[in-house]
């Protein structure tokens, strides 16, 4: 394998969403085998206890490289979390060049396209073809499964779950200051970063720009929160923009094992990449699936809101655990705005 050829699978695989654009990755190469590994530094925050947001990024970043380096003839033999003594390894890629294998792959001609849309409202619908054509993808990783919520009761039932875990991220003190620690402010409202979020894509209306920059000052959220801030928060993050929206479904996994969480970011980005070529918006809600497994030390005020957020959502997906939320639409024109990355030699051994 060349250098060009690792060059382009690496950034490919860089290509993948994360959780608040942290690009929690790292690579080293030992001849022609790749390890995967999680960026301590950009890791472990409190959501992402026991690694659950960085594994599920690892696994979309994986699959990136997977699909394209099919298009180059080379097919991916996979250990997953080689040693238990290491939390950070996560995989590691045997390249098997197999001339049988370097036919085209419909996927990697989304890898590039793929982003994140949080405007609103989409059109629709999404037809019961395109929902096929994604749960095929989310299937084609073992024991991963799409859930579509179809009835109104249904429908109502997820817009609950997803609302109750927006409000708690405004609500506990220590998830509003993760959440807004990642938001860089100081790049303003029309320039983009290479890491974390940039407030322009966070798709907020202008009038209200001033009032969400003055939420990330704790003392703020907790005085309005006495108002009900944070309920009003949750309406506006999550039910508003999901009411509004023709299409929602939920990623489901087998167990909540990190093997799991890892295959569930395979079919994550799998559908997400077919939906990109459908022409589909997407924004994913990961806040329900990540709290309800409990993890995320949270104030013990508020551990009676992750236990009733935890039995709701197994209520909706039983059997499995659902992880992510994706809203789904047609935008009427693509974001301006997207996240940027960082430069490659930052993720470690580059060839």
């Amino acid at each position: 394998m060349n250098r060009q050829t690792k060059v382009d699978i690496l950034r490919a695989g860089l290509a993948a969403p994360s959780a608040d654009n942290s690009q929690p990755w790292r690579f080293a190469w030992c001849g022609d085998d790749l390890d995967l590994r999680i960026d301590a530094s950009r890791s472990g925050l409190v959501s992402d206890t026991r690694y659950v947001l960085s594994d599920l990024a690892a696994g979309a970043c994986l699959e990136n490289m997977v699909i394209y380096a099919r298009t180059l003839g080379y097919v991916a033999e996979l250990q997953t979390f080689p040693r238990h003594d290491d939390a950070l390894w996560v995989v590691r890629i045997r390249w098997r060049c197999d001339p049988e294998c370097n036919t085209s792959e419909p996927l990697a001609g989304a890898i590039g396209q793929r982003h994140t849309d949080r405007r609103f409202p989409w059109r629709g619908p999404i037809t019961t073809t395109t929902q096929t054509r994604l749960n095929a993808q989310a299937g084609a990783i073992p024991g991963q499964r799409l859930y579509w919520p179809q009835t109104p009761r249904e429908r109502k039932a997820a817009l609950k779950v997803i609302r109750l875990a927006e409000t708690l991220r405004f609500r506990s003190p220590t998830l509003h200051r993760e959440l807004f620690s990642s938001i860089h402010f100081p790049v303003g409202w029309h320039s983009t970063c290479e890491e974390g979020l940039a407030p322009a894509t966070l798709a907020v209306e202008p009038p209200l720009r001033p009032v969400f920059q003055m939420l990330r000052r704790p003392a703020t959220m907790t005085a309005l929160n006495r108002l009900g801030a944070a309920s009003v928060l949750g309406w506006r993050s999550a039910y508003l923009p999901i009411r509004l929206s023709p299409g929602l479904c939920l990623l489901v996994i087998p167990s909540t094992s990190r093997s799991d969480v890892l295959a569930g970011g395979r079919a994550l980005q799998r559908a997400w990449l077919e939906a990109t070529l459908a022409g589909l918006s997407v924004q994913p809600y990961a806040a329900a699936g990540v709290l309800s497994l409990g993890f995320a030390p949270v104030e013990p005020a508020l551990q009676r809101h992750l236990l009733r957020l935890a039995s709701a959502l197994d209520e909706l997906c039983v059997p499995g655990h659902g992880l992510v939320f994706l809203r789904l639409g047609y935008a009427r024109s693509a974001p301006r705005d997207r996240s940027g990355r960082r430069a490659l030699a930052s993720f470690g051994d580059i060839p």
